[in-house]
C-alpha cells in the first residue's frame, strides 16, 4: 500500500469524502462513487487474493489493496501511512477470529469493517493453551484465544470468499452479476484444492504427524490429522530443550513426518531424519509467497504432502 498508485487512490477517496460528507457517509457514499475512487483494503494475503479474484474484470469493482506487512503477520503493527490508508478505505476486509490485533491500536470506522468469519463463528477453534515464545527479532508473543488461520481449510475459505463477495456487492451493487460469476469460478478452484488435500492426507491413515508451529488447527481438523505441535522456527537451530521436548513426545506420538511453515535448516532436516522424521513444507499463506498465488501455493502444498507420504514406510 506504499506505492504511488495507492497514495493517489487514497487522496481521491479523501477528496470525494469531503465533498459528500453532508449528504452521504460510509458505504452509501462508496456506492455512489465510481470504481476509480473506491478503495478496499484486505488485512491478510488470502483475503486480498479472494477479493482480487472476485473483483477481476468487473467494471465497477473497487481497487483492492493489501498492506506491505513485514515479519510475522500475527504481530504486525501498521505504520502511520498504512494507518491513514486503512482509515481512508471504503471497506477493510478482516479475517476475524482475533487475527487483527492491530485494531486495538488504531481508530477505524467500524461501519467499514467486514469480518469474513462472522457467519462461521460456530466453526472457529478456541485455543486452550498459551505458550510464550519468540519469532527471531519480532519479540515474544503467545498463541491464545482463537485459532485464526481459517483459510487453511478450503471449505472455510469458501465461506470467507462468500462474505467478501457480499461486501463488494453492497459497495458496488451494479457489479453483482460479475462478482457472483467470479465467486463461482473461485469456489470451484477451492473445492479442487480441498479434494487434492483429502486425497493427499488420506495416505496418512491416522499415522502421527508433528507441526513445527501451532498454526495448523483448521488443517488438522478438516483432514483429521493425528497431530501435535512444537514451537520451532525454520530459520533457527532448535535449542537443546527443543530436542529434549521432542524426545519426550515421540514415545507416545511416534511421528514420521514434520510439517513446516517454510524450508527448515538443512542441519535440522538431517537431525530429524536421524530419528526417522521426514520434513515437508506446507506454506500457511498468511502473507505473499514468492512461489505464486494462493491457489498455486496451496496446490503445491498438497503435492508436497502426497510426495512425502509416498516416500514414508507404510
Amino acid at each position: 500500500m506504499n506505492g504511488p498508485r495507492t497514495l493517489l487512490i487514497s487522496v481521491v477517496v479523501l477528496l470525494a469524502a469531503c465533498g459528500d460528507v453532508d449528504r452521504q457517509s460510509g458505504r452509501e457514499r462508496a456506492s455512489a462513487q465510481t470504481s476509480a475512487s473506491a478503495l478496499v483494503a484486505a488485512s491478510n494475503y488470502p483475503l486480498y487474493f479472494f477479493a482480487s479474484r472476485i473483483a477481476d474484470g468487473v467494471d465497477v469493482a473497487p481497487e483492492i489493496v493489501f498492506p506491505d506487512i513485514e515479519g510475522d503477520p500475527a504481530s504486525w503493527v501498521p505504520s502511520a501511512e498504512q494507518i491513514q490508508n486503512l482509515q481512508l478505505a471504503d471497506l477493510v476486509i478482516l479475517n476475524g477470529a482475533g487475527a487483527e490485533s492491530w485494531l486495538n491500536l488504531i481508530t477505524v470506522d467500524r461501519r467499514r469493517l467486514v469480518d469474513t468469519t462472522a457467519n462461521i463463528a460456530d466453526r472457529l477453534i478456541a485455543l486452550e493453551d498459551s505458550v510464550l515464545h519468540q519469532h527471531g527479532p519480532a519479540g515474544e508473543h503467545s498463541h491464545q484465544g482463537t485459532a485464526f488461520t481459517t483459510w487453511l481449510d478450503p471449505q472455510l475459505a469458501i465461506a470467507q470468499a462468500e462474505s467478501v463477495t457480499n461486501a463488494l456487492i453492497e459497495l458496488a451493487p451494479s457489479g453483482e452479476a460479475g462478482f457472483r460469476d467470479n465467486l463461482a469460478t473461485l469456489q470451484k478452484e477451492l473445492m479442487g484444492i480441498d479434494e487434492r488435500l483429502v486425497e493427499a492426507f488420506a495416505r496418512l491413515d491416522d499415522r502421527p504427524v508433528l507441526f513445527s508451529h501451532p498454526v495448523y488447527q483448521y488443517l488438522q481438523r478438516r483432514f483429521e490429522i493425528n497431530s501435535q505441535s512444537v514451537h520451532w522456527e525454520p530459520d533457527e537451530e532448535p535449542s537443546t530443550s527443543d530436542w529434549i521436548e521432542l524426545q519426550q513426545k515421540l514415545p507416545s506420538h511416534r511421528a514420521t513426518l514434520m510439517i513446516w511453515e517454510d524450508e527448515p535448516l538443512a542441519s535440522t532436516v538431517l537431525r530429524l531424519s536421524d530419528v526417522g522424521i521426514r520434513s515437508v513444507v506446507f506454506h500457511t499463506m498468511a502473507t505473499r509467497s514468492d512461489e505464486g498465488d494462493y491457489i498455486r501455493v496451496m496446490t503445491a502444498n498438497a503435492d508436497r504432502i502426497a510426495t512425502a507420504l509416498e516416500k514414508l514406510a507404510p
